[in-house]
C-alpha cells in the first residue's frame, strides 16, 4: 500500500504541474492554424485511406497521427464544438504523464531495489517526468494539437510497462489472471499506436540488443514453461514487432524517393552540421539548458557506474536509442523543440536507472535537481503557454473579422505568402460562427497574409491583389494579416 501512495503521490504532483503549465490552453477554444486547421479539412479521407492500407502523404508515413487526428476533430461533436478536441488533448497529456511516470519507476526497479516507504527515489519517480516534460517550448507543444512525439512517447511508454507486467506473468508458475490478458491487449494496442505516430519510432528497435542479458537471465523461468505460455508470449512479442513493419518499409521507401519531407532544409548544411544545431542550439529552442544537462549527466553517470559495478545494458541501450533520435532529427536538418522529447525522456530515464546503484546521496543530488529543474521550467512554460495563447487569439480574430464579412454576403477571398495560413483561413471561417458584420451589399474584401519582414509582402502588382484594386486604408489589420476592401 505504501508503493502505490508513493506512486499515486508522484503522479498528483506532476499531473498538477504539467496541467499547470499548459493551463492557458484551455482558456482558448478555438482551431488553431496551425495544423489543426489540416486535420479538420483532411484527417476523415486520409483515415479512410489508411484502412485500405493506402499512405495518403507522399513525403510522410505517419497513420497512428492521422487516426488520432480524426479522433479528436471528428468525434464528440467536433470541428464546431471544442469540448470533444479539448477531452482528447487531456487524454494524450494524461498517457504521457503516465507512461514517462511509470516506466521511470519501472526501470529504476527492474533489477535494482523495490521502492517503499519514504525511500529517496521516490524524487527520482518525481523528478523524471518533471524534468523531461516540462521544457518550456515543450509545454507549448503539449497545448497545441499537432505534435506527434507526446503520444509516441507516452503511448510507447505506458505500452512498454504494461508489456513487461504481462510478461512477467506469463513467466510465474501461478494461473493466468483476466486482467493480464486485459494488460496484454491493452498494452499491445498502446505500443502499436505509439510506434505508428511517426517513422522515427524505428530507432526503438536500436534497444532490442541490449535487452539480451536481461532475458537471458530468465532462463530458469523459461524452462519450466508449457507450451501455451510459450506460444502466448511468442504472439505478444509478435504483435510488438508487427506495427514495424510498415515504419520500417515506408521509412526505407521514403528515404530512397527523389524529394524528401524538409529537403531543402538538409540541402543546406552536411550531416556533421546538423548534428551540431541539433547538440549547440537544444537550450536555444527549448528554452531551458536543463535537457541538455540531463543527457550529459546520463551519459557520466552512466559511465561511473559502469566503472564501479559494471555495465547496465539497459541503460546503454536506452542512451543508444536517445542518440539515434537525434540522428534522425539531424538527417530531417529542422531544429524543433518537439523533436527531443524521445531524447530527454530515454536520457531521464537512463540517468535515474544509473544513479541508484551509487548511493542515498546521489539519489538525493539527482532527485533533488531533477524535481526543482522541472518546477523551475512549469514555471517558465506557463508563461511562454500564454504567449503562444496570445498568438493564437490574434489568428482567431483574423479569421472571425473574415467570416463574419462572408456571413453578411460579401465576397472574402484570400492570398498571402504565409502558404498554412492562407490555407486555413477558408477551413476554419464557417466554424467562428459569426454573426454578420461591416459588410455593405455586392462589397468585396479580400484578406492578405503574410510572414512579415523584409522581401516577404505580397507585391502590388499580385494579379489578385491588382484586380482587387483595394482601397488605400485597410478595412481592418493586425500583425497576422490585413483585410481589404476591393473597389473594382
Amino acid at each position: 500500500m505504501r508503493v502505490r501512495i508513493g506512486l499515486l503521490a508522484c503522479l498528483a504532483i506532476v499531473g498538477l504541474v504539467v496541467f499547470g503549465a499548459i493551463e492557458p490552453r484551455f482558456h482558448h477554444p478555438f482551431p488553431s492554424m496551425v495544423d489543426d486547421w489540416s486535420a479538420i479539412a483532411n484527417a476523415p479521407e486520409q483515415l479512410r485511406e489508411v484502412l485500405r492500407l493506402g499512405n495518403p502523404e507522399e513525403q510522410r508515413y505517419r497513420p497512428g497521427f492521422i487516426a488520432w487526428n480524426a479522433l479528436q476533430w471528428h468525434t464528440l461533436g467536433a470541428p464546431e464544438a471544442f469540448a470533444g478536441p479539448q477531452l482528447w488533448g487531456v487524454l494524450r497529456v494524461a498517457v504521457l504523464v503516465l507512461g514517462v511516470t511509470l516506466l521511470g519507476l519501472l526501470l529504476i526497479e527492474s533489477g535494482l531495489r523495490r521502492i517503499a516507504g519514504l525511500d529517496p527515489a521516490w524524487l527520482l519517480v518525481l523528478g523524471v517526468p518533471l524534468a523531461v516534460i516540462t521544457a518550456p517550448s515543450l509545454a507549448i507543444d503539449l497545448a497545441r494539437y499537432g505534435p506527434q512525439e507526446p503520444l509516441l512517447v507516452g503511448c510507447m511508454s505506458l505500452g512498454a510497462v504494461l508489456l513487461v507486467r504481462t510478461f512477467d506473468e506469463l513467466l510465474a508458475t501461478l494461473p493466468v489472471q483476466p486482467w493480464v490478458v486485459a494488460a496484454a491487449a491493452g498494452g499491445v494496442a498502446l505500443w502499436a499506436f505509439g510506434v505508428l505516430q511517426k517513422e522515427t519510432s524505428a530507432c526503438v528497435l536500436l534497444l532490442a540488443p541490449f535487452l539480451w542479458p536481461t532475458v537471458r537471465r530468465q532462463r530458469e523461468r523459461w524452462s519450466g514453461l508449457d507450451g501455451g505460455r510459450r506460444a502466448a508470449i511468442g504472439v505478444v512479442v509478435g504483435a510488438m514487432l508487427l506495427p514495424f513493419v510498415p515504419i520500417v518499409a515506408r521509412t526505407v521507401e521514403l528515404a530512397l524517393a527523389d524529394e524528401r519531407v524538409y529537403e531543402d532544409a538538409a540541402a543546406a548544411k552536411g550531416f556533421v552540421d546538423r548534428l551540431s544545431d541539433q547538440l549547440s542550439r537544444a537550450g536555444e529552442v527549448l528554452h531551458s539548458p536543463l535537457p541538455m544537462i540531463l543527457l550529459a549527466a546520463a551519459v557520466v553517470v552512466l559511465a561511473i557506474r559502469t566503472f564501479r559495478l559494471g555495465a547496465d545494458w539497459i541503460s546503454t541501450g536506452l542512451l543508444v536509442v536517445a542518440l539515434a533520435f537525434l540522428l534522425f532529427a539531424a538527417e530531417a536538418g529542422v531544429v524543433a523543440s518537439r523533436y527531443y522529447l524521445p531524447s530527454i525522456a530515454l536520457g531521464a530515464f537512463a540517468l535515474a536507472r544509473s544513479v541508484v546503484p551509487l548511493g542515498s546521496a546521489a539519489v538525493v543530488a539527482t532527485g533533488v535537481v531533477l524535481v526543482a529543474g522541472g518546477m523551475w521550467q512549469a514555471w517558465e512554460g506557463h508563461g511562454w503557454v500564454e504567449w503562444w495563447v496570445d498568438g493564437e487569439r490574434a489568428q482567431e480574430i483574423l479569421v472571425r473579422e473574415a467570416a463574419a464579412r462572408a456571413a453578411g454576403g460579401c465576397e472574402v477571398g484570400v492570398i498571402g505568402l504565409n502558404v498554412e495560413l492562407v490555407k486555413a483561413l477558408p477551413v476554419l471561417m464557417p466554424l467562428a460562427d459569426e454573426p454578420p458584420r461591416n459588410c455593405a451589399a455586392e462589397e468585396r474584401y479580400l484578406v492578405v497574409i503574410d510572414p512579415g519582414g523584409p522581401g516577404t509582402e505580397t507585391p502590388p502588382d499580385d494579379p489578385v491583389l491588382s484586380a482587387c484594386a483595394p482601397e488605400a486604408e485597410p478595412a481592418w489589420s493586425s500583425n497576422v494579416g490585413k483585410i481589404l476592401r476591393c473597389t473594382a
